[in-house]
């Protein structure tokens, strides 16, 4: 059925990097969405006023939520793909994150107010009806649901979005929910406990739990999360393919929105190379880059020391120290300043994160002293960079 829908609706549907594709996507996604919780949504609130079900009431809610972020989702993606203007350069891509916070945001408040439903029912109790009918409707809910998140999945990880993503898990937490609420509607028939309201505050949690998931995944590219170390290998491996190119380091990425990448990197090369030349070699990187990842880089040129025996010599040894005192150091931008008396050993290392403040500190001073216990001629100059 997926690759069905997928086929008949979406023009092009391997074309997964183009923007046209991509919104296709999530319109179609988000038309699904919309109106299979809406069937939900009747059928389960139907159900939970004719039985007096505060679970299955709060269920029936919650698909109608869903049906309400599949209308944000939705617009979303319209927007996202909306072409860039004099006031957003880069695109509004990122739209898509906050239709998925915003998506979270209406989930929690759904849960919230279930939440405190549910603890109502349970100090206020009251008989819920038991039929074989409703268990057999809420069973083809919890086979809809199940589709769905099959469905959200092969979109989501077809055009990589953190919103499908999100919705797949919100809908297999659905079929965690409705199956819990079964599980009531069997017992309220065998004890007089509130089982219907404890029940409902499961459903409640349940909720709250996907709308905080949510947030998280939707809020952790708007603040800036780490590169996809895949992508950033790529990136790297394909400017080091380059002739004149001797190596990479700060490499950083900026997502705009998925398929919406900017990039900067530093490409060391040979300092006795023809500047127009290895411009151009630059500028081939650069379109490679593009066109192979999708990401837009722009290039720095570190001009190196690579032929000069001295140099190499020295370097040689600063990357022994760097090895004996963390095999995770790494360095870049090595040049040195000689002197009778001292040599200036320049040079930037690049450390785990865990490396801050006091430690950072440590780690500087070792090193230096590592050298100084080499020749006491050096005198390391040290810049601390943390891995992207």
């Amino acid at each position: 059925m997926t690759k069905f829908i997928i086929k008949k609706f979406i023009p092009d549907y391997e074309n997964v990097k183009n923007a046209v594709v991509r919104e296709r996507y999530g319109i179609v996604a988000g038309t699904v969405g919309i109106i299979c919780n809406i069937f939900l949504f009747l059928v389960k609130l139907s159900i939970g006023l004719i039985t007096s079900s505060i679970s299955i009431a709060a269920d029936a809610v919650n698909n109608l939520s869903d049906a309400l972020s599949s209308v944000i989702s939705l617009f979303g993606f319209k927007l996202a793909n909306k072409a860039p203007d004099e006031t957003h350069p880069f695109g509004y891509g990122r739209t898509e994150y906050l239709a998925g916070l915003l998506v979270a945001f209406f989930i929690g408040v759904v849960g919230l107010e279930f939440a405190k439903s549910s603890i109502d029912r349970i100090l206020n109790p009251e008989a819920v009806l038991f039929s074989p009918v409703l268990l057999l409707i809420l069973a083809i809910s919890i086979l809809v649901k199940l589709w769905m998140g099959i469905f959200n999945k092969e979109l989501g990880t077809r055009i990589n979005s953190t919103v499908l993503l999100a919705t797949m898990q919100d809908s297999i937490n659905d079929v965690i929910t409705t199956s819990v609420v079964v599980v009531g509607m069997i017992a309220s028939r065998f004890t007089s406990l509130p089982v219907d309201g404890y029940i409902g505050l499961i459903v409640a949690i349940f909720i709250l739990y996907s709308g905080i998931g949510i947030a998280k995944d939707t809020l952790s590219p708007l603040i800036g999360q780490a590169a996809d170390p895949d992508i950033a290998k790529n990136i790297e491996n394909i400017v080091l393919n380059f002739d004149g190119v001797v190596g990479v380091h700060d490499l950083i990425i900026h997502n705009y929105g998925a398929g919406k990448s900017l990039a900067s990197i530093h490409a060391e090369v040979p300092d006795t190379a023809n500047f127009v030349q290895i411009h151009e070699v630059i500028d081939e990187a650069e379109k490679a880059v593009w066109k192979e990842t999708g990401v837009f880089l722009v290039i720095h040129m570190d001009p190196v020391a690579i032929d000069n025996e001295h140099v190499n010599e020295i370097k040689k040894v600063t990357l022994s120290v760097l090895n004996e005192i963390d095999g995770r150091l790494t360095m870049h931008d090595f040049r040195i300043v000689d002197g009778e008396r001292n040599i200036n050993i320049i040079f930037d290392v690049v450390a785990p994160f865990e490396y801050q403040k006091s430690k950072a500190e440590e780690l500087i001073k070792n090193i230096r002293s590592g050298l100084k216990n080499r020749d006491k001629r050096y005198n390391a100059i040290i810049t601390l960079d943390h891995q992207m």
